[in-house]
C-alpha cells in the first residue's frame, strides 16, 4: 500500500490507558487487550510503516450489527483515535477479529492521510483500493468486508491470530443482521408503542381509552430502546416502554402477522 510522509504522535492519554490495562490483571479482557495492542502494533509496522499513532482499543458489547468501529474525533474521555471492537462477537476466530482489527486501522490511515467518505461508515474508492492492497475486499458503499486473501490469513496466523481457534472459546459467534425498523406510535395519555415498519398497528390504551396513532419517531432498533416485545399469535409486532403498565395497551394482530 502506498505510504505518505510524516507520523502523527500518539496523545499521552493513548499511552496512559495502555499502561493501565497492563495493570488491570483482574479486568476479564486484560489477556484480549494485551494481545490486541500488540497486534495493533505488528500490523502498524507491516503495513503502514509504523505511521499511525498509536489508539485506545476499546472492548464491550454493541450493536450486533456491527464487529467494531473506528471513533472520529475525540470520544468521552478526550482520546482522538479510538477504535472500539464489539464482545458480542469474540465469538469469531482470531484471524477474523484482526482482520476487523486492520480494518479500522484502515480507516484510521485514510482519516489521518487520505480522503475519507463523505459518508463515514462507508468505504470509497479509495478505502477499496488500500483494502485490496492490504489483503481484503471492500466494496464501494458498504461497511464491511467482503473477503480475506490466504496472505492476509497467513500473517495474522504468524502473528498469532489463527483462522482455526476462537479468541473467546466456547462464546457463540453472533451472525450480523439487520436492525428491526420500527416506528413510534402514541395514545393520548403518552404511553408509547413501537411497531414494525410497514405493518397496521391498532391498539387501545386501557389507561385512557384512547387509539393509538403514529408519531414522529423512526428508524429505533428494538434491542438498544429499552422496550420490551407484545407478542401477538403470530409473532412479534411491537414492544412497549418498561415502565408502562404490562395493561397499557390491547394489541390487535394484523392478518399478515
Amino acid at each position: 500500500m502506498k505510504q505518505t510522509t510524516g507520523v502523527v504522535n500518539t496523545e499521552a492519554v493513548v499511552d496512559a490507558i495502555r499502561g493501565h490495562v497492563e495493570q488491570a490483571v483482574d479486568w476479564a479482557y486484560h489477556d484480549i487487550a494485551m494481545r490486541l495492542n500488540d497486534l495493533f502494533d505488528r500490523l502498524n509496522r507491516s503495513f503502514f510503516a509504523g505511521r499511525l499513532p498509536n489508539a485506545v482499543i476499546s472492548i464491550g458489547p454493541d450493536l450486533v450489527v456491527r464487529y467494531a468501529y473506528y471513533r472520529i474525533g475525540r470520544d468521552d474521555i478526550g482520546a482522538r483515535h479510538r477504535i472500539h471492537l464489539n464482545s458480542r462477537h469474540f465469538g469469531r476466530s482470531q484471524s477474523d477479529v484482526g482482520v476487523t482489527l486492520v480494518h479500522e486501522m484502515l480507516h484510521l490511515h485514510q482519516h489521518l492521510h487520505g480522503k475519507p467518505s463523505r459518508r463515514a461508515r462507508y468505504h470509497n474508492q479509495e478505502f477499496v483500493r488500500m483494502a485490496g492492497d492490504i489483503g481484503f475486499r471492500a466494496r464501494i458503499g458498504s461497511g464491511v468486508t467482503e473477503d480475506v486473501s490466504p496472505r492476509l490469513r497467513r500473517k495474522l496466523a504468524d502473528m498469532g491470530f489463527p483462522e482455526d481457534a476462537a479468541l473467546v472459546p466456547g462464546l457463540d459467534a453472533e451472525a450480523i443482521r439487520r436492525p428491526v425498523r420500527k416506528v413510534s406510535w402514541r395514545c393520548g395519555c403518552g404511553q408509547e408503542a413501537w411497531v414494525t415498519t410497514g405493518i397496521p398497528f391498532g391498539a387501545i390504551c386501557r389507561s385512557c381509552g384512547g387509539r393509538f396513532s403514529r408519531g414522529s419517531g423512526r428508524g429505533v432498533e428494538a434491542r438498544n430502546t429499552g422496550l420490551i416485545p407484545l407478542v401477538t399469535g403470530r409473532g412479534t409486532i411491537a414492544w412497549r416502554s418498561t415502565g408502562a403498565s404490562r395493561k397499557a395497551f390491547i394489541g390487535e394482530a394484523p392478518s399478515d402477522v
